[in-house]
């Protein structure tokens, strides 16, 4: 079986053919799912999120303008804007991951590795969604710079830009919180045995 072209995935999307839309459905479901589940920090709000961001791909796609971006392009344009809704609606910040924070039990190391997530997670909400979005792809996803230009309908060169204005914003936002919040690994002082 041929993968079938851009032209002919829209057509069948207009269409509702139903070998399209599965089609497009299986290729692209998986990865959306995961982009929501990072943006909302809750698999149950991702899935729901997932199924609305099909139904408006459904809805919206007799009036889709092709010019010339990829079908992901307008698919992650549908979730980015579903997950702002949803977090608007819930007025809620998405958790990050902190993977092993056991930390082998040491109380100074977990104390630090507590401030660091909690620290990472509050520059991260105070970033411009845009932002975000370009240090997700590009980061949380390691994306190559082609293929976070693909997914955001852009070119490289902006790709570059955006990701370099978010870095300083987070930097600069970093060094203004850690004057206002200090890190427990600077201020800890165990006690003498």
């Amino acid at each position: 079986m041929t993968v079938p072209s851009h032209h002919d995935l829209i057509t069948g999307l207009q269409q509702r053919d139903p070998r399209m839309v599965s089609g497009i459905y299986e290729t692209y479901g998986p990865r959306i799912y995961h982009y929501l589940c990072r943006r909302l920090g809750d698999p149950e709000l991702a899935r729901d999120a997932h199924s609305d961001v099909f139904v408006r791909l459904l809805e919206r796609a007799a009036h889709y303008q092709d010019r010339g971006l990829p079908l992901t392009a307008w698919l992650f344009h549908l979730a980015r804007d579903q997950a702002a809704s949803v977090l608007r609606r819930d007025r809620r910040l998405a958790p990050l991951e902190d993977g092993d924070s056991t930390q082998n039990g040491d109380p100074e190391m977990l104390l630090a590795h507590q401030w660091d997530w909690e620290h990472l997670q509050q520059v991260l909400a105070a970033l411009p969604d845009h932002y975000r979005q370009v240090l997700w792809l590009r980061f949380g996803d390691a994306l190559s710079l082609e293929a976070t230009a693909q997914q955001l309908g852009c070119t490289v060169s902006a790709v570059k830009a955006l990701q370099h204005r978010a870095m300083t914003l987070a930097c600069k936002l970093m060094r203004e919180q850690q004057e206002i919040i200090p890190n427990p690994r600077r201020t800890y002082t165990p006690p003498m045995a």
